[in-house]
C-alpha cells in the first residue's frame, strides 16, 4: 500500500517526467523486440514495423501505465469538474440556488462552531485548566442561594490549605472595584486582592516582571500591584520600564512589580458572580493579618485550587469533604455544619452555557441537513432530465462508478463555491456576535475563524458533497441505457414515477416544521420575559457606582460624604431624584442574609435578599409602595433601628394582616415600617426571593450605586455627577453609568441572543423549504405539460388544472409537516431550561407554526399552479 501511494505521489506531482520516462521505456520495449526479430533474420524494416504491429497502440498502452499507477484518476477528475463546471454555467438558474443554499447551511453551522470552539473546546488560558476548582462551603438544604455565593470563611480555608494533600496550591481572590490615579488623572480599575499562591494555582506567568508570592502575602507588606496587559498598553503605552512606579490605588502607593499577558484578566465575565460584563486589570497582595486569618465570620474572597498531578478530582473532593465535616458551624447564628463541595473550572465557568451551546449546535446541523436535502432534490430534478444523456454514456461503455464520479463532481463543484461564500458569511456573523454578544456567555469575546474552525469548514463541504450528491447521483446512474434510448423518442404524455424527490421534500419540510416550532417556543418565552413585572418601573433611571477608599472607614465618615453627595446631586436642575443602595438591582451584586421574624422561631434554612437604601431609593427607582411608609431622614444612624420588607415577605409570615409595627432581627431588633412590591434583584427569569431593606444610614457601605431619576440625557447626568464627585475629592472616580433601561436590556441579552439565533435557523430553514418545494412544483408542472394540454385539449377547466397542481404540492407539505409536529411534540422539551412561563408542548405556538406554514406553502404552490393553467393546448401537445 505504502509503495503504490508512493507511486501514485510521483505519477501525480512530477506528471512530465514520468511521461518522458514511460516514452523513453516504451521505445527501449519495441526496439528490444525489433532487435530479437533481426537476431532471427527479419529484415530491419520489417522488423521494426512487425514490433510497432506486435505492441501494438503507444497511446493505449501509455493510458494502460497511467491507470496502473493512479496518475490518471486525479486528471479525470478535474476533468469531470470542469465539465460539470461548463454544465453549470448552462444551467445558472440551479447554479445560483444550489451555491446559495450551501453557503446558507455552511455559513451558519461554521458561524455556531466557532461559538463552541471558543466557549467549548478551546482550552482555558491557564496552565492545566482541567486540574483548577473553585472551593465552596455550603450550608445545606438554604434555597434560593447560589454555589458561588459560599465562599469559605478565612479560618476554614486556612485549614484546608494546612490539612489538605490533594491540593499543589490554594489560593483567596477578591473582586474589587479601585480608584486609580497617576499624574494627576483618577479613573477607575477593576481589581482583585490575592493570597500569595495565586498566580501558582492559575499556572500563568507574567510578560514582564513577577507576579505577587507568599513573600509579599504578610503582614506590613503587600503594597505591590500587577496589571494586566491591557491596563499596560492603555495607561502605560507598553513602556516597559513601567517595573518600579507608583500607582495609587484608593489613595494608598503601590509598586508595580509585573504585567500580565495578552488574554489574561481572571476574574472576568462569568468566572466571578460580581464581574460579569467586567475583566480585571490591577492585582494587589492581599496581606491578611492574623486576626483576619483566623476570623469563622469572615468570607471576604473567593477560593481556588490546583489539584495535585494524578489526583482524580473525586478524590480531592472527598478530601475537602471530610475536612470541612470536621468543622464548627461557621458565622455566629449558624447551628448546621458546613459542606466543602469541589467545582471545576470548566463546569463553573462554561456549564450553563453548555446546554444552550449544544442546542445551537444541533439546530444549526439540522438546518445544514435541510440545505443539503434542499440541493439533493433539486439535484434530482436536474438529473432526472438528464437521463438521455446518462443513457447515452451508458451504452457507449461508460461504467457506472464512472458516472457516479461525474456526477458526484458537478456536486463537488457546487459545494466548493458554497464552502467559500458560506465561510465568507461565517466571517461576516462571528464579527456580528463579537460586537453585540451576551454578557453571560462565557468567552464568547473570544469568538473567531481559526485554523481549526476552517477546518471544519472544510470538512463540511466535503460532507455536503456526499450529502446533496450521493442519493441523486445514485438514482441517475442507475438509468438502464436501453430506457433512457427508448423514452428519447417518444412523445406521450409523461409521467414522473420516481418518489425519492418526493421523499426528500417531506423530509425538509418536517425539519422545518421542527426549527419553526423551536423557535417559536422561544420567541413566545422572550415576550414573556419583556413584559414580566420587574418591580420598579423608572427604565430611565441612570445608575452609577462609586468606590469609597480607606480614608473614610467609619460609619459617620461615610454617611457625611454621601448625605453631602446627594444633597448636590439633587440641587442640579433636571433631577428628580436620587438616591443610593449598595446592590443595584440586575447589576450583578448579591447580599443574603439571614434574619429571625417575630412570632417564628428562627429558621437558618430560609434566606433573605437584603438592600440598604437611602430615603428616595424607592421614589427614584418606582418601587410601588403598598403598605405604610417610606424611610425618611429620620432615619438616621442613632435613631430607632426600622426596616421595610417586600410583598412575598409579608404574604409568608403576615398573610390577611399588616406586618407594619412588627419586628425582626437582622443588624438588631428592628420594627417593619413599611411593605413595597418584589423587586427582581438577580434576573429577570427567576422568581424574588423574599427582600428586606434597611435604612443606609444605619448600613453604610462605601461602594455603593447611586440612582440619579431625570429628564437629562444619561451622558450629561454622569458629566454632572462626575464633576460633583471631583470637587468633593478628587481621588474618586464614578464608574459603570448606565440606565436602568440598559440593566433590564443586558439581563435579558442571553435568552434575547438565544432567541434570535433559533428565530434565525427558523427562518433559513423556512426560506429554503420554500424554495425546494417551489422548485419541485416547477419541474411537476413542466413534466406534465404534456398531460395538462391532453387534460385541456378535451375540455378540462383551468380551475381543475390549478387543483390538481396545488393538491399534489399539499399531499407533500401536509405531510412533511404532520411528521415535523410529531417530532417537534417529543424533541422540544430539551428546550425546557431555555423557556420562561411556556411549556415545551405549548399548543398556540404549534398552532401557530401550523397556520404559518400552510399559509406560505400555498404561496409557495400557487405560482407553479397558476402557470399551468396558462399552459396552450397545441404547445403542449407538441412539447418534448
Amino acid at each position: 500500500m505504502r509503495s503504490r501511494f508512493r507511486a501514485w505521489l510521483y505519477a501525480t506531482l512530477w506528471r512530465s517526467r514520468m511521461e518522458q520516462e514511460m516514452d523513453v521505456e516504451l521505445q527501449l520495449h519495441m526496439e528490444a523486440y525489433a532487435d530479437d526479430l533481426i537476431r532471427r533474420g527479419v529484415p530491419a524494416a520489417e522488423a521494426v514495423q512487425r514490433a510497432k504491429v506486435e505492441f501494438g497502440s503507444i497511446a493505449r498502452a501509455k493510458e494502460a501505465c497511467r491507470d496502473a499507477s493512479g496518475a490518471s484518476v486525479l486528471e479525470s477528475l478535474l476533468h469531470d469538474v470542469g465539465y460539470g463546471m461548463r454544465l453549470l454555467r448552462r444551467s445558472p438558474g440551479f447554479a445560483a440556488v444550489a451555491v446559495f443554499t450551501l453557503a446558507l447551511g455552511i455559513g451558519a453551522t461554521t458561524a455556531v462552531f466557532s461559538l463552541v470552539n471558543a466557549v467549548l473546546l478551546r482550552a482555558l488560558p491557564y496552565g492545566d485548566p482541567e486540574r483548577l476548582v473553585y472551593l465552596y462551603e455550603k450550608l445545606p438544604d438554604i434555597p434560593n442561594v447560589p454555589l458561588e455565593a459560599w465562599a469559605p470563611v478565612n479560618a476554614d480555608f486556612y485549614e484546608w490549605q494546612k490539612q489538605s494533600r490533594s491540593f499543589a496550591a490554594m489560593a483567596l481572590f477578591t473582586t474589587d472595584s479601585l480608584n486609580a490615579a497617576m499624574e494627576d488623572v483618577t479613573f477607575r480599575a477593576a481589581g482583585s486582592r490575592v493570597t500569595g499562591e495565586f498566580f501558582r494555582v492559575l499556572g500563568v506567568a507574567p510578560e514582564i516582571g513577577r507576579t505577587v508570592d507568599n513573600s509579599d502575602d504578610q503582614p506590613g507588606k503587600g503594597r505591590v500591584a500587577v496589571i494586566s496587559h491591557a491596563l499596560w498598553q492603555s495607561r502605560f503605552n507598553g513602556d516597559r520600564s513601567v517595573l518600579g512606579r507608583e500607582l495609587l490605588l484608593d489613595a494608598r502607593p503601590y509598586r508595580i512589580i509585573g504585567v500580565m499577558p495578552p488574554g489574561f484578566a481572571f476574574p472576568h465575565s462569568s468566572e466571578s458572580i460580581e464581574t460579569i460584563g467586567k475583566t480585571t486589570d490591577v492585582w494587589v497582595a492581599w496581606a491578611m493579618d492574623p486576626h483576619s486569618r483566623a476570623a469563622r465570620n469572615e468570607n471576604s474572597g473567593n477560593a481556588i485550587a490546583r489539584v495535585s498531578p494524578g489526583v482524580p478530582l473525586r478524590q480531592a473532593q472527598a478530601e475537602i469533604a471530610a475536612i470541612t465535616a470536621r468543622f464548627d458551624p461557621p458565622f455566629q447564628q449558624q447551628s448546621v455544619k458546613p459542606q466543602g463541595v469541589l467545582q471545576s473550572f470548566d463546569e463553573k465557568i462554561i456549564g450553563n452555557s453548555r446546554r444552550a451551546l449544544l442546542i445551537f449546535t444541533g439546530a444549526v446541523f439540522l438546518v445544514l441537513l435541510i440545505a443539503c436535502t434542499n440541493v439533493a432534490g433539486l439535484s434530482l430534478v436536474r438529473a432526472s432530465g438528464r437521463a438521455q444523456e446518462i443513457g447515452v454514456r451508458a451504452a457507449l461503455g461508460a461504467s457506472r462508478f464512472r458516472l457516479l464520479r461525474q456526477l458526484l463532481a458537478e456536486t463537488l463543484a457546487v459545494a466548493t463555491a458554497g464552502g467559500m461564500f458560506g465561510t465568507a458569511l461565517a466571517f461576516a456573523i462571528v464579527k456580528l456576535v463579537a460586537r453585540f454578544h451576551p454578557r453571560d456567555i462565557p468567552r464568547i469575546e473570544e469568538i473567531s475563524i481559526d485554523a481549526r474552525v476552517l477546518f471544519f469548514a472544510l470538512l463540511l463541504s466535503a460532507a455536503a458533497v456526499i450529502l446533496a450528491g450521493l442519493v441523486p447521483a445514485l438514482a441517475a446512474s442507475r438509468s438502464h441505457p436501453i430506457d433512457a434510448l427508448k423514452k428519447a423518442g417518444s412523445r406521450g404524455v409523461k409521467r414522473h414515477t420516481g418518489f425519492l424527490d418526493r421523499g426528500l421534500m417531506i423530509a425538509q419540510v418536517a425539519f422545518t416544521v421542527v426549527m419553526l416550532v423551536g423557535s417559536g417556543l422561544l420567541i413566545r418565552s422572550f415576550l414573556k420575559l419583556q413584559r414580566v413585572d420587574k418591580g420598579f418601573h423608572s427604565l430611565a433611571t441612570v445608575a452609577m457606582n462609586i468606590q469609597l477608599d480607606r480614608r473614610y472607614n467609619g460609619d459617620d465618615r461615610q454617611n457625611a460624604f454621601f448625605a453631602t453627595l446627594l444633597e448636590r446631586i439633587a440641587a442640579v436642575p433636571g433631577v428628580e431624584e436620587v438616591a443610593a443602595v449598595n446592590h443595584l438591582p440586575l447589576g450583578g451584586g448579591e447580599s443574603i442574609s439571614l434574619l429571625e421574624v417575630e412570632g417564628y422561631p428562627f429558621d437558618e434554612k430560609v434566606s433573605f435578599e437584603e438592600r440598604a437604601v437611602t430615603p428616595r431609593y424607592f421614589a427614584a427607582m418606582g418601587i410601588p409602595m403598598l403598605n405604610g411608609r417610606v424611610f425618611t431622614n429620620a432615619d438616621a444612624a442613632a435613631g430607632p433601628l426600622v426596616a421595610v420588607v417586600s410583598q412575598s415577605f409579608s404574604l409568608r409570615y403576615f398573610p390577611g394582616q399588616s406586618p407594619v409595627g412588627r419586628h425582626v432581627r437582622t443588624s438588631g431588633d428592628r420594627t417593619i415600617v413599611g411593605v413595597v412590591a418584589d423587586v427582581r434583584q438577580r434576573d429577570l427569569d427567576q422568581t424574588p426571593p423574599m427582600q428586606i431593606y434597611l435604612p443606609f444610614s444605619q448600613n453604610p457601605s462605601p461602594a455603593p450605586d447611586l440612582v440619579v431619576r431625570t429628564n437629562l440625557p444619561p451622558d450629561r447626568v454622569g458629566s454632572q455627577v462626575r464633576t460633583l464627585v471631583r470637587n468633593l475629592d478628587p481621588a474618586l472616580a464614578l464608574s459603570d453609568a448606565r440606565t436602568m433601561g440598559q440593566l433590564v436590556s443586558q439581563a435579558a441579552a442571553g435568552r434575547r441572543f438565544q432567541t434570535a439565533v433559533l428565530t434565525a435557523f427558523g427562518a433559513i430553514a423556512l426560506f429554503l423549504s420554500l424554495v425546494g418545494l417551489y422548485a419541485l412544483m416547477s419541474w411537476s408542472v413542466q413534466q406534465k405539460t404534456g398531460e395538462i394540454g391532453v387534460r385541456l385539449a378535451l375540455g378540462a377547466q383551468r380551475s381543475n388544472v390549478m387543483r390538481m397542481v396545488l393538491r399534489e404540492g399539499a399531499t407533500l407539505w401536509l405531510c412533511g409537516m404532520a411528521a415535523g409536529l410529531v417530532v417537534a411534540w417529543s424533541l422540544t422539551r430539551w428546550l425546557r431550561s431555555l423557556l420562561f412561563e411556556v411549556q415545551p408542548t405549548d399548543l398556540p405556538t404549534f398552532l401557530a407554526v401550523a397556520v404559518l406554514f400552510v399559509a406560505v406553502a400555498t404561496a409557495a404552490c400557487c405560482l407553479p399552479a397558476r402557470r399551468a393553467t396558462q399552459v396552450d393546448p397545441a404547445i403542449s401537445l407538441r412539447y418534448e
